[in-house]
Order: C-alpha cells, then sequence, then structure tokens
C-alpha cells in the first residue's frame, strides 16, 4: 500500500513539475525530485538544436595586439547541444529562477580575409570546450519564451534578418513589428507597452575557436565571453526580432591567439565581435567577377575584381522572392589606391541590409535587383559606404544545386548565373568620415562557386 500511494504521490507531482534527478529512498527505491514547469526548457529534446550562425569578428594576425584588424564576416552551421542530453544539467538557482547548460561542440564557419589574400575557417578547438548557459529571467508574468524545437516548417525566412515566416497554411502569420532602425526611439526594445519584460532568458558561452588560415592555425586559451538575450530555444533572430534579442557579442577583449607552438601570433580584437542564427529559405553561393570603376579628385581607375557570394533566399517563392546579400569577397589591385584591395559587404544587425528582389520567370528569363552596402579594404584602411550601391541584373539560369543537411537543419543550395550593372555614383568614406573614393560605375557576371 505503501508503494501504491507513493505511485499515486509521483503522478500529481508530475503534473505540475519536471523530474531532474532521483534519490535512494529509505527502503532503497528511488525517489524523484522534481523541477518547476518551464515554458521554456520543458519541450527540448534529446536532439542537439543546428543553427546557421552569421558572425562577425575584429581580428588582428600578427603577435602585436595594436596592430592592424580587419573585421571579418563568418557564416556556416553550428552544433549546439544542451540539457536534457547526457552530461548536461538543469538547476533551479537560489532566485528561483531556471538555468540550463548548453556547449558549442562543432562549428564550420568560413569567412575570407583581406589581410591574408584567402578564406579563414572558425571551428571548434578538440580539447578546449566551449561551455554555457541559458537562464530564465524573473519577471511578473510567468515565463513568455517560446522554443523553436520541433518548427520546421514554421520558419523558413530569416535575416541578417529576413521577413516574416509563412505558417503551415501557407499564409504568413501575425509578425512583430521591425523596429530594427528606430532603436533609439523605441527605448529597450525587451520591454513591453506596460513596461513589464519580454525577454526573460540570457544566454552565456564561453567561446574557444580554431582558426585555419593561409598562415597556419590559431586558437584561444582564454575564453572571450560571449552573452545575449534570447526569445526562443534556438535562438533564431527574424525580420520582426526586437532589436538586441538574439544577437550575442563578445566581451572583455582583446584575447590573444595562439600559434601550434603556443606563442601568441593574432588577436581577438575588441572593434568587433557579434554573432546571430538565421534560417533563410535557401543559400545561394556563386561567383561574381567583373569590373569597377573608381574616381579620386580627376583620377579615375577601371580595376577587375572577382570572388565569392553568398546570397540568402528569404522565401521559397522564386517567382519574386526576396533576397539579401550576406558574405562578399571581390578582390583586385588598385594602383589608385594603393595595391590589393577587396569589397566586402557590410555587416549589421539593425541597419545597411544589402536586401533585394529576384523575379524568375524560367527559361533563361529572370530580373533581379538590390541594394548593396559594401567596406572597401585597401592597402591603408578600410572604406565604406553610406548609402548602397543600387544593381540591376538579368538572371539567365537558376537552380537547386543541392541540400544543406546538417542534424536538424536542412536548406536548399542554389545556383545561377547572369549579370548586374550599376552606374550610380556612391562616395566611400574611410574611418574618420573623410571622402576617399567613388565607385563611379560597376558592372560583374555572376557564375556558379568557382
Amino acid at each position: 500500500m505503501k508503494r501504491i500511494a507513493f505511485l499515486a504521490f509521483a503522478l500529481v507531482i508530475v503534473a505540475s513539475g519536471v523530474y531532474v534527478a532521483s534519490a535512494a529512498d529509505s527502503d532503497g527505491a528511488a525517489r524523484p525530485s522534481v523541477m518547476p514547469a518551464s515554458q521554456l526548457f520543458d519541450p527540448l529534446g534529446q536532439d542537439p538544436d543546428v543553427i546557421y550562425l552569421l558572425a562577425n569578428s575584429s581580428i588582428v594576425f600578427g603577435p602585436d595586439p595594436h596592430g592592424r584588424s580587419e573585421e571579418i564576416t563568418f557564416v556556416g552551421p553550428v552544433t549546439v547541444p544542451k540539457w536534457p542530453m547526457k552530461g548536461y544539467g538543469r538547476r533551479v538557482l537560489a532566485d528561483g529562477r531556471q538555468q540550463i547548460d548548453i556547449e558549442l561542440t562543432q562549428s564550420d564557419l568560413t569567412g575570407e580575409s583581406y589581410l591574408l589574400a584567402g578564406p579563414v575557417v572558425l571551428g571548434e578547438h578538440p580539447d578546449l570546450r566551449s561551455l554555457g548557459t541559458i537562464t530564465e529571467r524573473p519577471h511578473l508574468g510567468g515565463p513568455r519564451l517560446a522554443s523553436n524545437t520541433g518548427n520546421a516548417n514554421h520558419a523558413q525566412t530569416a535575416d541578417k534578418k529576413g521577413k516574416a515566416p509563412k505558417g503551415d497554411n501557407g499564409k504568413a502569420p501575425e509578425a512583430k513589428p521591425d523596429n530594427s532602425k528606430a532603436a533609439g526611439a523605441a527605448g529597450d526594445a525587451s520591454r513591453t507597452a506596460d513596461g513589464s519584460e519580454e525577454v526573460p532568458a540570457d544566454f552565456t558561452v564561453l567561446r574557444k575557436v580554431l582558426l585555419t588560415t593561409a598562415k597556419g592555425i590559431l586558437y584561444n586559451e582564454t575564453a572571450v565571453p560571449v552573452r545575449g538575450r534570447i526569445d526562443a530555444i534556438p535562438p533564431v533572430k527574424f525580420q520582426g526580432t526586437p532589436v538586441g534579442v538574439n544577437v550575442f557579442r563578445g566581451m572583455e577583449l582583446p584575447v590573444a591567439l595562439l600559434d601550434k607552438s603556443g606563442n601568441v601570433n593574432g588577436w581577438f580584437y575588441s572593434k568587433a565581435h557579434m554573432a546571430y542564427a538565421v534560417k533563410p529559405a535557401g543559400i545561394e553561393r556563386s561567383y561574381l567577377k567583373g569590373e569597377v570603376e573608381l574616381r579620386q579628385g580627376e583620377r579615375t581607375e577601371k580595376v577587375s575584381i572577382s570572388g565569392p557570394v553568398e546570397i540568402h533566399h528569404l522565401s521559397t517563392d522564386t517567382a519574386k522572392d526576396e533576397v539579401e546579400f550576406m558574405i562578399l569577397a571581390l578582390r583586385g589591385h588598385s594602383d589608385l589606391l594603393g595595391g590589393d584591395v577587396m569589397f566586402s559587404e557590410t555587416f549589421s544587425d539593425r541597419d545597411h541590409f544589402s536586401r533585394g528582389e529576384l523575379v524568375w520567370k524560367g527559361q533563361g528569363n529572370g530580373q533581379t535587383a538590390a541594394n548593396l552596402y559594401v567596406d572597401l579594404y585597401t592597402p591603408g584602411t578600410k572604406l565604406t559606404t553610406h548609402e548602397p550601391i543600387p544593381l540591376k541584373g538579368v538572371i539567365s539560369a537558376f537552380h537547386q544545386a543541392g541540400q544543406l543537411d546538417k542534424g536538424k537543419l536542412h536548406l536548399p543550395m542554389f545556383s545561377s548565373t547572369g549579370r548586374y550593372t550599376s552606374s550610380a555614383q556612391r562616395t566611400l568614406y574611410d574611418e574618420s568620415e573623410k571622402a576617399a573614393v567613388e565607385v563611379v560605375n560597376l558592372e560583374f557576371n555572376l557564375t556558379e562557386r568557382m
């Protein structure tokens, strides 16, 4: 009878909480301990999340922390195991908030370096773990967070941000307003109109990485604390996500990067260290090759440039598809600017989004237009646009070339051919806001990734 009564009591407890551990009763039987219910943590399953991460880090290559830094945009899949998977805990803190353990275990993030004239791959160190936590934030109304786990059909489009995803019925669900360009006027985006907190969860991970570069391996033994506020697990940043939410920033920089011999040969610099996950409907990895005309005072120069581009497709409707340029690395040589140059896409989480539209009618009949924000790395400095370069293009071929399948992440990979042109004149400014050079016009051929 005692055992029956105990089982009945246990069933009542399970209905209002979550088992997280067990201990021995006086008669040797297992006695479960109970965790309060959590809207955020209770739905989590045994499979790790796989997110498509967009990250921008300021890096100094070489031992001098005062050497020239460059901002490299990395993109690719990251695997994130967490509670309730084996080896990861869940606990109640002294103030009543709940917390779970997470880890970054596998990364395949690729970026392009101007200073090293080639790709840089950011991965996980096999011996140094990137451990972290997700912790509820206290608020009056109880947990409001939702889990993205299992919503594979809910969220096709994201941003560096993307537009609102379509639901299962094909109609766009009601979306939060896009506050990304009104951060200053809107105040704290984590609060609702009545002042209560909208985003009561904190994300922290102690980041340790392995950088594979043209000049060898670099890694950090001193962790970079990466922190952010999240509103879902996995914390994907959509276009309607409030400013500052699901965005992760590196702290306590600079941090030394060591080579294989353990010597300092680089730095994670303090200028920029930010990341967020996106979920586009598809990814296009292509190659651009063409010419840009530059003007400085009375001098003009035509520069041949070429390199990889990654374009995110933010819907699956190719008849009218919103697109965004995410990665750009167009290299060339300019006598006007004193040597090798590289155009890259301007990274931002609030504005300067290089977005456009693709209209594909099939059989070699496609049109596209986009506003392209660029940075231009030169031997002396980095230049940037204040206004986008308007591109117009003709697409001659468009097709799915493959599929990115990693864990829960399934993204179609597209390829296209075509031509982009622009005759708009845009000024590029140096970091002191001094006008440095003008882009007079440009034209590119778009081909499959070489």
